[in-house]
């Protein structure tokens, strides 16, 4: 049954294997594809309507996942809320980009293609299709790349090295917060309080709190490399 094969765990998933590289492709045809599209041959109207599916999808992805995992008594609320960054954007996009705003896309944009980008192309996942988790993360990791190109290429809404700062200075407060749920919760969401148990490339970043300084600098330095497209594109302001 169908239905045994979405619940059902399995470790199908390989890094660059069949399915791994389909999504891939997916995501990056899709992105293009879909933008394209909406900017020819869609109104102004139905450009927003698109969006708007967009982003109530993936929030409706990460929502429906969590609701799966309470029912079948395997949530664990120090790990499984949705606290990480793509999950965070993916449920604020419908209340954050309902009516398309400058100022938002330019702060996400970098949140997105910084970090999302990553996780597509080194995704932490276990199950292959068609296990929920599996459908759940590409719906959620493809989608937000989807929408930052389509918001960027169709909204018109092209971020610049102020909005950068902006972003950077944002995640910074963000992560903090985090600092402090984790406290409260006894988590380590997006790894701030220690490395993950197993084997990872926050390895090779130092020991504890240096590899969070270290990644900080990684992490400006992927914010440049996804603006300078749009940079030398001549679309920055």
């Amino acid at each position: 049954m169908l239905t045994d094969l979405f619940l059902q765990p399995n470790t199908d998933f390989r890094l660059f294997g069949d399915q791994h590289l389909a999504m891939i492709l997916l995501t990056v045809g899709g992105s293009a594809g879909l933008a394209i599209f909406a900017k020819r041959r869609l109104s102004e109207e139905q450009q927003i309507f698109v969006g708007r599916v967009m982003a109530v999808t993936m929030a409706l992805a990460v929502l429906g996942w969590i609701a799966i995992r309470l029912a079948l008594g395997q949530f664990d609320y120090k790990t499984d809320l949705p606290f990480d960054i793509c999950n965070s954007v993916a449920l604020a996009l419908p209340f954050l980009m309902w009516r398309p705003s400058r100022r938002v896309q330019e702060v996400i944009y970098f949140w997105i293609m910084a970090g999302t980008i990553q996780a597509v192309l080194t995704p932490h996942l276990f199950e292959g299709f068609p296990h929920f988790t599996f459908i759940k993360y590409w719906v959620v990791h493809g989608g937000l790349i989807a929408f930052a190109v389509y918001a960027t290429a169709v909204y018109g809404f092209h971020p610049n090295w102020r909005s950068l700062w902006r972003s950077f200075l944002l995640l910074q407060v963000y992560l903090l917060t985090l600092f402090f749920i984790n406290l409260a919760l006894g988590s380590n969401y997006a790894y701030i309080m220690g490395k993950p148990p197993t084997a990872s490339a926050l390895d090779y970043l130092g020991p504890y709190p240096w590899y969070l300084l270290v990644g900080e600098a990684i992490g400006l330095v992927f914010f440049v490399l996804v603006l300078l497209p749009v940079h030398f594109s001549g679309k920055t302001k």
